[in-house]
């Protein structure tokens, strides 16, 4: 058994309880934080303790001092905070809580900025052998109206990070349909569109991307400067919404080639801990770069399950352990997102596809499921409860939904991103502003 105590925080999302399970059936204590009570990790019996403290998207100063707070008075090796809020929050502030004799699970600031903002990674990766989409970073509207006319369409808009700061509190920018340009004009607006809609968008300018067609694919892994200890990979079977956003179902890859290019990156980035590194495989064969998210993912639960346990794996390295994997997972896993999956359906529906119908109904018995675990019964007695309540709303949302003009297309480049993670539990009835990570 090992008597040392670490904090988990947002316990209310799936991620925060995979680490919760992971860390705590191994003899690590755990105390489980989130904004509310009860959340998932709370609710786990791996867990021995809970943190309620105030809302990070309410007040974030009253949150980072009420952690500065907590940790002071308890005796905490390490913080874990695997959404892009909270990774954020606590690299920001990685000084202040060292301070407090705990040290938290994140990148260094300096290292994290480079791949949380998008404009500053796809500059950067200029110089690293990997093929990426052709980015500009407009400053203004005036900047890319003398660019629109040079570029090859489709294009895309995307928000300089999937999650921002504003004067309001915390927000969260997805792409969807409505973030794709088919010519200069509509790139202008689009453009123009997106940095009226808020504040950290005029702030901190969109950038402008390529379209690159092809299929999701991730490298996850656990890094100690810049050398690959851990890895994962795994691929987008169902997308929600289908022109591209948050994974609702997936599949497990083990590609040498997208390996190779993930681990270029990783080096370049002497990155330490986990990361996850987002491809789009063209119908080629070929990969080309979508994005690097410098925190845990939203299916981490799925890496655990194929045998690679990336929470027992960091925790050692923050002890100071050499850690590694060799390589080797499960392959025939399929892992389900139930509330994203059921998006998905309510997109298909709506589009007409009623034959999509049929695999979600036997994919319930057919597929892993990311909450359920028989040994950890109460969180997934309490995802269970609120089926009869999230099924209401979706069909509500269905008949609105079939009543609206879809827009045609097939899939797209989107955002391919693995977060921010919604809520699951008492939260998952509302999950519809943020992304399953």
């Amino acid at each position: 058994m090992d008597n040392r105590r670490v904090l988990v925080l947002t316990t209310d999302r799936q991620t925060g309880l995979a680490i919760v399970r992971s860390l705590g059936a191994r003899g690590v204590s755990v105390v489980a934080g989130g904004p509310t009570a009860p959340t998932l990790g709370m609710l786990s019996r791996h867990s021995d303790d809970r943190y309620v403290h105030p809302d990070p998207q309410v007040d974030r100063d009253a949150f980072v001092a009420d952690l500065v707070s907590f940790l002071r008075a308890e005796n905490c090796q390490f913080v874990f905070g695997p959404t892009d809020q909270m990774t954020y929050l606590l690299s920001e502030h990685r000084s202040e809580i060292e301070a407090t004799g705990t040290v938290p699970a994140v990148e260094e600031w300096d290292t994290f900025q480079t791949v949380f903002d998008k404009a500053r990674l796809f500059e950067w990766i200029e110089d690293v052998d990997v093929p990426a989409p052709e980015t500009h970073a407009p400053a203004t509207v005036d900047e890319l109206e003398s660019l629109a006319s040079e570029l090859t369409y489709p294009q895309v808009v995307k928000p300089r990070s999937k999650t921002m700061w504003e004067e309001s509190g915390y927000s969260v920018h997805l792409v969807d349909d409505d973030n794709y340009a088919t010519d200069p004009a509509d790139l202008v607006a689009t453009y123009r569109r997106l940095v009226e809609s808020a504040p950290a968008h005029r702030e901190h300018a969109p950038i402008v991307q390529a379209y690159v067609e092809g299929q999701t694919t991730t490298t996850v892994a656990l890094a100690d400067e810049g050398d690959v200890r851990a890895y994962f990979q795994e691929r987008r079977l169902r997308t929600v919404p289908p022109s591209g956003g948050s994974s609702a179902l997936l599949g497990v890859v083990d590609d040498d080639r997208m390996l190779t290019y993930a681990e270029r990156i990783i080096s370049a980035l002497s990155w330490t801990g986990p990361i996850q590194v987002e491809f789009m495989e063209l119908p080629d064969g070929g990969y080309t770069l979508i994005e690097v998210n410098g925190r845990y993912w939203g299916s981490l639960p799925l890496a655990i399950t194929c045998g690679v346990d990336f929470p027992w794996l960091h925790y050692r390295q923050l002890l100071g352990e050499e850690v590694y994997h060799d390589g080797t997972y499960r392959t025939d896993v399929r892992q389900r997102r139930t509330a994203q999956d059921v998006d998905w359906l309510e997109a298909r529906l709506a589009a007409g596809h009623f034959d999509s119908l049929v695999p979600f109904v036997l994919d319930f018995g057919r597929v892993n499921h990311t909450f359920v675990s028989l040994r950890d019964p109460l969180p997934t007695a309490w995802v269970l409860a609120q089926g009869p309540r999230l099924l209401v709303r979706e069909l509500a949302g269905l008949g609105r939904s079939l009543g609206t003009r879809v827009l045609p297309g097939g899939r797209l480049q989107g955002s391919s991103r693995g977060g921010p993670e919604a809520p699951v539990g008492a939260t998952d009835v509302d999950h519809s502003s943020t992304d399953g990570e």
